[in-house]
């Protein structure tokens, strides 16, 4: 059903369905009454599927493969129903934002993700920042928003919807997702046998900015030669990881931009936070730690650190 051209024609059409998400969720659902089936009881049963048991290997990946065909077909009536025009001025709506998130993990979820990121990793060496920006940026647009102004719109959600714990709920969930997704391709590209990739502190080159941020990055690295590694765990506090994922969740452009646009001292701030982010996340990979590196609060903390707000409840 969800392969047919027939089902894809549906789902393309904007007026008919106001959300493709919505509707393809009633369409599977509907496919339990044939079953002699209520669709409660049915999802209830694909949920409690018992993983351990293995006569269910057979079911459990067929199960797997009906979310990722589910994945697929979302994501592929996004782009079919992509506006011919893209929105330059318009606030994102509250709903556009949501969905965003929500198409954001759901591509980040996919196989054919993992994939790309490692594929780049072993061709460029680098951090797959890049590509998981790219993804996103192109969801925007086909959400309807140019992806320049898109990632203006969002950058702004703290001021635009300061009460709104379902937004601030949804994005720190595809903040985490977006670095986890990353993190896990690097630590299977080293597991592979690949280097511990690059991670540029500037990763879009502009001359003019190089050249003027060289006395920045002298007295950041001065400085942070300085510190203990407490006083760099430390460093590394709530308000200051938030702007360095504010910082990594632009595009190339936008990154540039952010940075010219820092006073003196926030340009010194801004270096050392880089630098003292990248060394702990060296140092975290090369101690070998279970579960790989992250580039999570948490981790950057290590584990004497006071708990996130979202660990006390």
């Amino acid at each position: 059903m969800m392969q047919n051209d027939s089902t894809r024609e549906l789902l393309k059409d904007t007026k008919a369905v106001p959300h493709a998400g919505q509707r393809l969720i009633e369409l599977q659902r509907a496919g339990w009454a044939p079953l002699g089936f209520d669709a409660d009881v049915g999802c209830k049963a694909l949920d409690e599927i018992d993983c351990t048991k293995e006569g269910n290997k057979d079911l459990l990946a067929a199960r797997q493969e009906f979310m990722f065909t589910a994945m697929r077909t979302y994501l592929q009536a996004l782009k079919d129903r992509r506006p011919g025009s893209l929105e330059k001025k318009r606030p994102l709506p509250r709903a556009v934002i949501l969905e965003f998130f929500d198409a954001c993990n759901t591509r980040m979820d996919l196989p054919e993700t993992r994939e790309t990121l490692l594929t780049y990793l072993a061709q460029h060496g680098k951090v797959p920042n890049e590509v998981i920006i790219k993804f996103q940026t192109d969801l925007l647009e086909d959400l309807g928003f140019e992806k320049d102004h898109g990632c203006a719109m969002l950058s702004r959600i703290t001021q635009d919807f300061p009460k709104d714990p379902e937004i601030a709920q949804k994005m720190q969930v595809w903040m985490k997702k977006a670095s986890q997704t990353c993190m896990s391709a690097v630590k299977a590209h080293q597991e592979g046998g690949g280097q511990l990739p690059q991670t540029p502190m500037m990763p879009m080159v502009d001359k003019e900015l190089t050249e003027e941020m060289q006395r920045f990055i002298a007295e950041a690295r001065e400085s942070v030669a300085k510190m203990s590694v407490e006083e760099k765990k430390s460093f590394m506090n709530e308000k200051t990881f938030k702007k360095m994922q504010v910082f990594q969740n632009l595009p190339p452009e936008g990154r540039v931009g952010y940075v010219k646009r820092l006073g003196d001292d926030e340009k010194v701030e801004f270096m050392k936070t880089q630098m003292i982010a990248v060394e702990l996340m060296r140092k975290e990979w090369e101690a070998g730690q279970p579960g790989g590196p992250s580039c999570t609060k948490e981790a950057m903390q290590g584990p004497a650190a006071a708990p996130s707000q979202e660990q006390m409840m």
